[in-house]
């Protein structure tokens, strides 16, 4: 008998270390998390044509899990970055997907920035449940609700309401003629349809509708048409910053003096610098400040990034390098609030939980629920100061109706 209750005794204790030994293997499991590690993966543009968005985008998230890192990482943990090139194109994009996945197990995922490339990977998004900020401002990332994608920023088609209420209720034009000029893709026809929907509410109507292509080396003939039907304000819709600089320099080549306002994408320092005094009248709205703004969270934003590259005040870093930081720092809410014992599902329901978080002036605040995966509900108007350079906010955190 006491040999028996000798054998039960050593049994309960090797089967207690063994579920001990059990559980800690299986907490060093989980997808994505080791002991001492927490793997991120990034989808982005590196080698095609839209790394003039995608490379400070990235460089934002690199320089915010730099800092955390040698602050001590995320509850105990550091953050491997971990980053994939997919050129701007679908099948590159599932290519990254699959090996950031299978090979990197990664537990979370931010990007990609195309909208077309983020849409095509939600079914394996919410197969693989992998808790995932696409970096695409287009409405469809969060509407319908899917539970496993998130967007820390404001839309495009809210940032586009924001501008024509700022245009219309603000600027007050006599008689307004206004153009809308987009690219013949997907971001630039949704931005299109949000513009005309916009207009609508104001009782407008454009008066010309002109397609301007990214890579567009004239815009000669829009601008003519522009000018036949009097346009006196300019719409641009799903623009980056390349085609922008064309139009405005096509602009004043032909003596058309008329106001320009561009949308989130085409918020960007690159096109003052490069057309100058024709982006006198130059507007954009933007979900994020500016690199020189004030605020404490955009003050350390600077410290940091000059902190690792010392000497490159100016020329002044983009929006989009803001953008970078923003989701950095919100996947890094969500990361801390979910707890040493981290996996995919907590980090869903740690990022479900993030309500008025304060951004201390790089963004409005941001907040999620189960029922809501759009983070920003707010974005600023900006207009160009050729003098300086800048984009000088016109109005603070304005919620769109």
């Amino acid at each position: 008998m006491k040999m028996n209750f000798k054998l039960f005794r050593a049994l309960c204790l090797a089967l207690i270390c063994f579920f001990t030994f059990m559980s800690d293997g299986y907490a060093d499991d989980q997808r994505g998390v080791t002991s001492d590690t927490l793997k991120i993966g990034v989808i982005g543009d590196r080698t095609g044509p839209a790394t003039s968005v995608s490379f400070p985008i990235m460089d934002g998230m690199k320089n915010l899990y730099r800092y955390v890192n040698e602050h001590g990482g995320i509850n105990g943990r550091k953050v491997n970055l971990i980053i994939e090139d997919d050129r701007y194109s679908i099948p590159m994009a599932i290519a990254a997907f699959k090996k950031l996945l299978y090979r990197d197990k990664i537990l979370a995922l931010m990007g990609p920035g195309s909208s077309a490339a983020a849409i095509t990977l939600f079914r394996h998004i919410e197969k693989e449940k992998i808790p995932t900020l696409p970096i695409a401002l287009n409405e469809k990332i969060v509407y319908p609700v899917k539970r496993y994608i998130f967007c820390p920023a404001e839309t495009y088609p809210n940032t586009m309401r924001l501008l024509i209420d700022y245009m219309i209720e603000d600027r007050k034009p006599h008689d307004p003629r206004v153009a809308l000029v987009y690219p013949d893709n997907e971001t630039g026809k949704l931005d299109l349809e949000s513009a005309i929907e916009r207009l609508k509410f104001h009782k407008l109507t454009p008066v010309t509708k002109e397609v301007l292509n990214p890579g567009s080396l004239d815009a000669a003939s829009q601008v003519m048409t522009m000018k036949r039907h009097q346009v006196n304000n300019i719409v641009l819709c799903g623009f980056l910053a390349q085609p922008a600089v064309v139009l405005l320099r096509e602009l004043k080549k032909f003596k058309m003096d008329v106001f320009v306002f561009g949308n989130a994408a085409a918020a960007s320092e690159e096109i003052i610098d490069m057309t100058g005094s024709a982006a006198e009248k130059y507007y954009a709205a933007s979900p994020v400040a500016s690199w020189y703004d004030e605020g404490a969270g955009v003050a350390l934003m600077r410290e940091v990034t000059l902190k690792y590259a010392p000497g490159t005040e100016k020329p002044y870093r983009g929006k989009f390098y803001t953008i970078g930081w923003v989701y950095a720092l919100v996947l890094k809410e969500g990361l801390l609030r979910a707890g040493r014992d981290i996996d995919g599902e907590r980090l869903v329901t740690a990022l479900d939980g993030i309500k008025n978080f304060d951004m201390k002036g790089l963004s409005g605040p941001v907040s999620f629920s189960p029922s809501d995966h759009k983070g920003m509900n707010s974005a600023k108007v900006f207009k160009a100061d050729p003098g300086s350079g800048k984009l000088v906010p016109m109005t603070g955190w304005k919620v769109s109706k």
